[in-house]
C-alpha cells in the first residue's frame, strides 16, 4: 500500500491548520490569538465576518469527510450551509465555532489515514474532479481564508 502522496497532503493540511507553515501563522495560531471583539465585526469591504469564515472552514471539512464516505448527495448549496445562520456566527458562539472546526479537522484527518494513494485518482462522488484536486484545493482554500482573516482582524 503506497501512501507517499496522501501522507504529504495530510501533512500539508495539518500544517496549515495547526502550525509550522512556511507562509506564517496557521489557522489555529490565528484563531487562538483572536480578540473576541473582532470575530463578528462587519467590514465594508467584506461580505463575511471571521465567525462566518470559521464556520465555512468547518463546513468544507465536513464536505470532504462526507465525500470520503461516498455520500453522493451531500453538498453545500446555500449561504447558511457555507457560512452559518445568524444565530451560529456570533462572538457569543465563538468557542463553539472554533471547537467545531477542530472536531471537523480531527475527523477529516482520521478518515484520510484510512486510505492510500489510490484515493487521489478517484472521482469525488457527485463531482467531476478527483480527490487529489479536492484535497489540495482544501489546503489552498485554508491559505486563502487565512489571508481574509488577517485582513478582517486588522
Amino acid at each position: 500500500m503506497n501512501n507517499n502522496q496522501l501522507e504529504k497532503i495530510i501533512d500539508n493540511l495539518d500544517t496549515v491548520f495547526r502550525g509550522d507553515a512556511w507562509h506564517g501563522p496557521s489557522v489555529m495560531e490565528f484563531l487562538n490569538s483572536m480578540p473576541l471583539d473582532v470575530v463578528d465585526a462587519r467590514k465594508s469591504f467584506s461580505k463575511h465576518t471571521i465567525c462566518q469564515i470559521v464556520f465555512h472552514l468547518a463546513a468544507w471539512r465536513t464536505f470532504v469527510f462526507e465525500k470520503l464516505n461516498d455520500n453522493i448527495r451531500f453538498d453545500l448549496v446555500d449561504d447558511i450551509e457555507n457560512y452559518g445562520s445568524d444565530e451560529e456566527i456570533t462572538k457569543e458562539n465563538w468557542s463553539n465555532l472554533v471547537n467545531n472546526l477542530k472536531t471537523a479537522q480531527e475527523k477529516l484527518i482520521n478518515k484520510l489515514i484510512e486510505f492510500d494513494d489510490s484515493l487521489l485518482n478517484r472521482l469525488v462522488p457527485g463531482q467531476d474532479y478527483d480527490f487529489y484536486k479536492l484535497l489540495t484545493g482544501l489546503i489552498q482554500h485554508d491559505t486563502y481564508h487565512l489571508g481574509m482573516i488577517w485582513v478582517l482582524w486588522d
